[in-house]
């Protein structure tokens, strides 16, 4: 019986010791084995969605697109570069007269370019504006973030810190430039973009002086007419596999500006935003009305409010026609998955490129969706009037017909 016992309490001993090991080992292989890890990993999958990069260009320029698109395919982190070079290749006929620089002088003659770049993963923001003589402004605007504080630099000062930087090749005034001011003086400076002066702006050239307050009844009117082709901004916008962005504009400037004017390209949430962590947006039309509302950036964070794409689009030009029933143009939006969605007013048609994306062999697919109708003309004094959606036209662009 003793015995009996003994043996007992011995394998109950002999368990106790055992079982810390045991559970040791069990938990060991079940956490920690690799085998079973990716046995795991096979069954279940990465819960990270797959990016697939993207680069979206305004308007119907094809080539330029393509450019862009080859940089981003070289590897990851390319957006910046991307970017840069879809602006670059925009600066010949390929992109139009206006784009090309020599057909669009301020009211002086003078020609002027402007451009920026931000960076969705800091939020760094550089731009240049009314820059005489250089050439690339969109490597000045990229030198403003890589070797300054600031954000945005204009006139002289910024052609001087070009210089500086290295950017030595001229933007020369050509033929054409002369050509085309001559021929918009002779049409008594028509269009133009004065207001409430005396002579009337509408039949004069000037010299102007403002008119007593009693007689300010002067309508008001959209910047210029768009016509499809004929382009004096366009923005671009990278998505890598990483989730990185990176968004680019650049401009000649509206023909005929008044001296000094500074564009939608140079002012952050305007033409152009970026937050990795949301999505991105760019933004083309009238610039006047972008640089006051921040497109660009409503659509974002309307992004950022849990709003879907098309929704975000589509919300940022009702806002701009409740202020603006002159307003003529179109924003594009694209969250942090890819999925991207366009809304436009004032157009007939509004025109963009996509490549990659979900449609990943498809390149620079040429993207057209109908434009926002009003219901009234444009109101003269003020921002008046209702818009409705006409049932028959497609006001959002949807990629896929999936949203997130």
């Amino acid at each position: 019986m003793l015995a009996q016992s003994c043996c007992i309490q011995l394998l109950i001993l002999l368990l106790l010791l055992r079982l810390p090991t045991s559970v040791q080992q069990k938990s060991q292989k079940y956490y920690w084995n690799p085998k079973m890890r990716e046995r795991k990993f096979k069954m279940f999958g990465s819960r990270k969605t797959q990016i697939q990069p993207l680069l979206i260009s305004t308007w119907n320029y094809t080539d330029a697109n393509l450019q862009a698109w080859s940089v981003l395919q070289q590897g990851s982190r390319r957006t910046r570069q991307a970017v840069i070079q879809g602006c670059l290749a925009c600066q010949s006929q390929r992109c139009g007269r206006l784009l090309a620089g020599g057909a669009s002088p301020d009211a002086n003659g003078t020609l002027t370019l402007e451009a920026a770049i931000m960076d969705g993963s800091t939020l760094r923001y550089g731009a240049v504006a009314g820059m005489e003589g250089v050439r690339n402004a969109i490597l000045v605007a990229d030198a403003v973030i890589r070797y300054t504080k600031h954000s945005l630099l204009v006139g002289k000062s910024a052609t001087r810190f070009a210089r500086s930087m290295g950017y030595k090749e001229d933007y020369p005034e050509s033929k054409g430039t002369q050509k085309v001011l001559k021929k918009w003086n002779l049409n008594a400076c028509q269009p133009n973009f004065w207001r409430d002066v005396n002579p009337s702006p509408m039949e004069n050239c000037g010299p102007y002086t403002p008119l007593p307050q009693h007689l300010m009844k002067q309508p008001l009117h959209p910047e210029y007419s768009i016509v499809l082709g004929q382009h004096d901004q366009l923005a671009f916008l990278a998505l890598d596999a990483e989730g990185q962005f990176h968004v680019a504009s650049q401009s000649s400037g509206a023909p005929f500006r008044i001296p000094g004017r500074v564009g939608d390209s140079a002012v952050p949430g305007a033409g152009i935003y970026a937050d990795n962590e949301v999505g991105a947006a760019v933004a083309s039309g009238d610039g006047d009305v972008l640089m006051r509302h921040l497109p660009a950036f409503l659509a974002v964070e309307a992004m950022r409010g849990g709003q879907r794409p098309d929704k975000a689009a589509e919300g940022v030009v009702q806002r701009l026609l409740r202020h603006n029933t002159e307003f003529n143009g179109a924003v594009v939006v694209v969250n942090r998955r890819g999925i991207y969605a366009a809304a436009c007013a004032g157009l007939d048609e509004f025109h963009f490129v996509v490549s990659g994306g979900k449609e990943y062999l498809s390149m620079a697919r040429v993207e057209r969706i109908k434009c926002l109708e009003r219901e009234t003309e444009i109101v003269d004094g003020g921002p008046k009037g209702l818009f409705r959606r006409n049932p028959e036209k497609q006001v959002v662009h949807r990629a896929g017909n999936k949203f997130s």
